[in-house]
């Protein structure tokens, strides 16, 4: 199975006094056969954060993370939030300053 790559939209937002990255992705993509390996890939552009995997659906939102996503996604407003591209294929020495 191929884990996604390219440009990905990102942001670092601070929801419930926890700072996160929320990275926005393919419906499949918040699947547990998936998401796991999407976050290792994920995880040098954000050191030390935790990082959930959001995808807009027409009814609403799907998430996966590491953690529990449903109280904190309650309380993320995404139409509020500043997103910027990050290249998930850059490695970490091509992203020296992280895009937030």
């Amino acid at each position: 199975m191929r884990v996604r790559a390219g440009p990905m939209k990102s942001a670092c937002i601070t929801v419930g006094g926890l700072v996160l990255a929320i990275v926005l992705v393919d419906s499949i993509d918040t699947l547990p056969e998936r998401g796991p390996a999407l976050l290792v890939r994920l995880q040098p552009h954000f050191p030390a954060l935790p990082i959930m995997l959001v995808s807009i659906e027409d009814n609403g939102f799907r998430a996966f993370a590491t953690f529990q996503t449903s109280e904190l996604l309650a309380l993320v407003q995404l139409e509020h939030v500043a997103f910027v591209e990050i290249d998930i294929d850059a490695t970490s020495a091509d992203t020296a300053q992280l895009p937030f």
